[in-house]
């Protein structure tokens, strides 16, 4: 029998187990056939056909830790389906208007020899070294840019302070963790903090302790006193050595640390031998910029490599108006710095710096290289060509303070809509002076479940504030609730069981959603109240 040329047939040499139309595909238009295929959603759904058995349950193997563990819970909100139509003011993610790129090519050469991308400054970064496994700490290159970056801005005040690139700051901070603690010790922390902070020193078996908070962020007298009274039957494991901070736009309370302040939280650490991780996403993005300024530049020039330029008054006020970190305070070498691209550049780079001493640098470097290795080639090279190549020092300082000029007019958009918008009876706010999040108290004295002269319990608390945040999602907007980010009862008790609160954001709006959005987020709570 002659064989059949038919070209959707399959080659005769494909896996006889390959369905029908998966042998098509390999055969004629994968592309156009892949395409015509749905998206999957979050999590991935199989793609199989569903004609087959399913696997047997495997839940049964699942070590203790994965099985109490769900994935980020702020990831999870901030991830709405793809086909949702939500304005995000949940998400602290920046919108891509203020990504430095439009598009970025490395074009494959066809011999290894072309195979070389040469610098313009004659450094040596070829591209098979950027696709090949590279170095722990990061390439010397770009190591270099950041070292000089850090010594310009924090200049550490001992001699063996080092830097080192992570896969990003939450790698960084799982890996600080692993560094400085044993499962079942105690951490110290804001009051109210990172989800992701929470989620990893819970996966590690650590005990959270929450720090009460003021409009400064930690305060020092709290920190101080429990410090000195703690009781080690009382909370089964020894004083805490680990103070994990966020000093400037803090994550979601939006407050920003003090020189005082840091210098004062500083003084504990030295009396009572806490390291600080210093966790500073925001310290660039500053939201008190100079009158002077000229307006930003256009998002194409900056995408293009183009130098960012804005007046000298304005980068001269940005730099000034710097307050120093930590790693600044640091005499004895006891800060872990974590810096990070996602807010200043790109989220999906994936690329962090931390410094600290050598010998913790040291173990950062081991520990990457059983975990995430190294971070991405591709991802540093992009960082190098923009930092190094286009931008320069100099640039880079003008790029922050341009971004900083963009988030300020975000910022005060969206409290002017709050001002315009929230029933000021009962919803107050501060000013947010650095960072990308506005912390929205609301006054729970006159709920309808709130009897005279009582106390909501926590969990009355929180079931309010999982009404109000699914009734915005319902209006179509996406908010925060407050209870997400406690890090356990603060000492000493600061439980505002009065009240709840709620994270707005003005990373990822337009100007016009921001306002929609609050004008929706405003309706959640108004309906709560009747």
């Amino acid at each position: 029998m002659a064989q059949s040329t038919d070209p959707s047939d399959p080659p005769p040499a494909l896996h006889p187990t390959l369905e029908p139309s998966t042998r098509r595909m390999i055969a004629g238009d994968h592309s156009r056939l892949v395409a015509s295929l749905p998206l999957p959603t979050p999590p991935s759904s199989s793609s199989s056909s569903s004609s087959k058995d399913r696997s047997r349950p495997s839940q049964h193997h699942f070590s203790t830790e994965s099985k109490q563990f769900t994935g980020a819970a702020l990831k999870k909100l901030a991830t709405p389906s793809p086909d949702s139509v939500i304005l995000p003011l949940g998400a602290g993610r920046p919108s891509p208007e203020l990504f430095p790129w439009d598009c970025t090519s490395i074009k494959p050469s066809p011999s290894a020899e072309k195979n070389r991308f040469v610098l313009k400054d004659a450094v040596d970064y070829d591209l098979s070294s950027v696709l090949d496994y590279g170095y722990a700490e990061g390439s010397p290159q770009l190591l270099r840019f950041m070292r000089e970056h850090v010594k310009i801005f924090h200049s550490p005040p001992y001699a063996d302070w080092t830097t080192c690139l992570s896969s990003g700051s939450t790698s960084a901070l799982e890996i600080a963790l692993r560094i400085f603690c044993n499962r079942g010790d105690a951490v110290l922390t804001e009051h109210h903090t990172y989800p992701g902070f929470k989620e990893v020193a819970g996966l590690m078996g650590l005990a959270m302790h929450g720090v009460a908070m003021d409009t400064e962020g930690i305060r020092p007298d709290s920190l101080r006193t429990m410090l000195q009274n703690w009781d080690k039957k009382l909370h089964r494991t020894e004083r805490p050595s680990v103070l994990y901070t966020i000093p400037s736009g803090q994550n979601p309370t939006g407050v920003t640390q003090t020189h005082k302040r840091k210098q004062e939280i500083y003084e504990v650490a030295e009396q009572f031998d806490l390291i600080i991780i210093e966790d500073d996403p925001y310290y660039f993005i500053q939201l008190e910029t100079s009158t002077a300024a000229t307006a930003p530049p256009s998002r194409d020039n900056v995408a293009n490599g183009h130098i960012p330029t804005v007046s000298s008054s304005a980068e001269t006020y940005f730099t000034k108006n710097l307050i120093p970190s930590y790693l600044s305070l640091d005499k004895s070498g006891r800060v872990v710095r974590l810096d990070s691209a996602s807010k200043i550049l790109a989220p999906g780079l994936r690329i962090g710096w931390v410094t600290a001493n050598e010998s913790v640098i040291d173990k950062f470097a081991s520990y990457h290289e059983v975990c995430t290795a190294f971070p991405s080639g591709p991802s540093q090279l992009m960082v190098f060509n923009q930092l190094c190549e286009n931008w320069g020092a100099h640039g880079f300082v003008n790029w922050l303070a341009s971004l900083s000029m963009r988030y300020q007019k975000r910022r005060d958009i969206l409290l002017q809509a709050c001002q315009d918008h929230l029933p000021q009876d009962i919803c107050t706010w501060d000013i947010p002076t650095r960072g990308m999040f506005v912390w929205i108290r609301v006054d729970l004295s006159s709920h309808p479940d709130l009897v005279s002269g009582t106390e909501l319990t926590p969990l009355e608390s929180s079931n309010i504030d999982g009404r109000i945040m699914t009734r915005a999602f319902e209006n179509g907007v996406q908010v925060t609730n407050g209870s997400l980010f406690e890090a356990g009862t603060p000492f000493p008790s600061q439980n505002d069981q009065r009240a709840v609160f709620f994270r707005l954001t003005f990373a990822a709006a337009t100007d016009k959603e921001l306002v929609s959005g609050v004008q929706l987020f405003a309706k959640a709570v108004q309906d709560e109240f009747m």
